[in-house]
């Protein structure tokens, strides 16, 4: 792992959020892990260490989140930088009822959803 300091290069905030995830990938298969944050377009998860030692920078992963209303999002990802911090997933889209769709498209769903709620 890459233990060197890396400047903060946040665009968005990150909000702490501890949640169970499984990461899928194509050779490692399903990796049960937690997230530390998540902001608009990342997580920063921790799995098993000797898991995590596999992943490196632009490794393509699937990733959903366990604790969501809808577990059954897979969120298309990548691995930004992989460190004792964590394992940084950079997240590019999302499936959901066999229907591929970018991140954008989420995120007006859910300002759509935010107008509906009562003040």
């Amino acid at each position: 792992m890459n233990t060197s300091i890396i400047p903060d290069r946040r665009q968005h905030l990150r909000r702490s959020v501890v949640s169970n995830v499984q990461v899928d990938h194509e050779m490692l298969g399903k990796i049960i892990g937690s997230t530390v944050n998540i902001s608009d377009t990342g997580i920063l998860l921790l799995i098993d260490a000797l898991a995590q030692q596999t992943f490196f920078a632009e490794s393509v992963v699937k990733l959903s989140l366990l604790d969501s209303i809808n577990p059954e999002i897979m969120f298309s990802a990548r691995v930004v930088r992989n460190t004792d911090h964590g394992l940084a997933i950079q997240l590019v889209g999302y499936e959901f009822q066999g229907e591929s769709y970018p991140l954008s498209e989420l995120r007006r769903q859910w300002q759509m959803s935010q107008r509906d709620l009562p003040i």
